[in-house]
C-alpha cells in the first residue's frame, strides 16, 4: 500500500466509528437517562373515561329554578408520578413533584372563503373546523397525595381539578328562557370538550425531570335523559358538613358517548351558535 493514503484511511475509519457511535450514545441516553411518566385516569364517567364538570343551568320548562346552582365543578381523577419506574417520596415541607395544568378548549368554526381572496378554505369538504383556545385561567388543579406514614408523602394519589369560571345564577332561568343577569347563555360559552394536559417536573439533585399525560374533561350545563339532550334533575344528593348539596347524576351524559356532540346541542339549546371564520392554514 502506498503510505502516503495510510493518514488518510485512518482519518475516515475514525470518523466512520465516531458517527456510527452517535446514535447508540443517544439511544444509551435515551434509554437510560431520567425519565418522569405521569399517569391520570379520569373517575367521573369510567365507562368512557372522561372527567365531567356541570355547571348546573336549569332549562327544564317543568323543573323551573329548582336546578342547584354550582351542582358539580369538581372533575376527579387517579395520578401517579414515577421517576424510572418507581414512585417518589418526600416529607412534607419538601419539594415534591410539582403538577401543572393546561386546559384547552374545543371549539366549533364554520369555515368560509374571503370573499375577496378566496383564501380561508382548503376546499369545499371544509365545512367545519377545530379551534382551540386556551382557558387553563378557568381550572384549578389540585393533586392530594398518598401519605404512607406521618409527615411522608408518595406521588400517588388522586387529582382534583376545579372550574373557577362564570356561573349560573338562580334567576336565569324561568320556565326554560332567560332572564337576565349573568344569565345562562353567558355561561353556556364554557360548555365544551376540553383537552386536559397534566405535566408534572421534579428536581433529583441537579436533574430536573418533565413528564406529562393527556385528559378529556367534559363541562356541561346540565345532566341530561338516558337518550336526548333535555334536562334531567340529579337523583341523588350528599350533604356536606355546611349543610349545602353535592348532587349525584348515574349518568350525567345519559346515551350520548360524544362530549363534543353533546356540548354543540347543549350550546344550541342556549342559542350560541357556531361562529364564521377562515381556516389560517388555508
Amino acid at each position: 500500500m502506498n503510505h502516503k493514503f495510510i493518514p488518510a484511511v485512518a482519518a475516515f475509519l475514525i470518523i466512520g466509528m465516531l458517527l456510527s457511535a452517535t446514535p447508540l450514545a443517544y439511544a444509551a441516553t435515551l434509554q437510560f437517562g431520567p425519565k418522569l411518566e405521569v399517569i391520570t385516569i379520569p373517575q367521573d364517567n369510567q365507562k368512557l373515561a372522561k372527567g365531567i364538570i356541570i355547571l348546573g343551568i336549569d332549562m327544564n320548562p317543568t323543573y323551573p329554578q329548582a336546578a342547584p346552582i354550582n351542582i358539580d365543578l369538581l372533575s376527579q381523577h387517579k395520578l401517579i408520578v414515577t421517576y424510572n419506574g418507581a414512585t417518589l417520596t418526600w416529607r412534607v415541607g419538601d419539594p415534591g413533584p410539582t403538577i401543572a395544568c393546561n386546559v384547552l378548549e374545543k371549539d366549533k368554526i364554520a369555515v368560509q372563503a374571503d370573499p375577496k381572496t378566496g383564501d380561508g378554505k382548503q376546499g369545499s369538504w371544509e365545512n367545519l373546523m377545530t379551534k382551540l383556545v386556551d382557558v387553563s385561567d378557568k381550572f384549578v388543579c389540585k393533586p392530594r397525595w398518598k401519605s404512607p406514614t406521618a409527615g411522608i408523602l408518595e406521588s400517588v394519589g388522586v387529582l382534583d381539578v376545579y372550574y373557577v369560571g362564570p356561573l349560573p345564577t338562580p334567576q336565569d332561568e324561568v320556565n326554560g328562557k332567560l332572564t337576565g343577569g349573568v344569565t345562562g347563555a353567558a355561561a353556556g360559552v364554557w360548555i365544551a370538550d376540553n383537552i386536559l394536559v397534566v405535566e408534572a417536573f421534579v428536581t433529583v439533585g441537579r436533574t430536573v425531570a418533565f413528564g406529562s399525560d393527556i385528559q378529556d374533561i367534559c363541562v356541561l350545563g346540565w345532566g341530561v335523559v338516558a337518550t336526548d339532550f333535555e334536562f334531567a334533575p340529579p337523583t341523588a344528593f350528599i350533604t356536606k358538613p355546611d349543610g349545602t348539596r353535592h348532587w349525584i347524576w348515574p349518568n350525567a351524559m345519559g346515551s350520548w358517548v360524544s362530549c363534543e356532540e353533546l356540548a354543540l346541542a347543549q350550546r344550541s339549546l342556549l342559542s350560541i351558535t357556531i361562529p364564521a371564520g377562515q381556516d389560517p392554514l388555508a
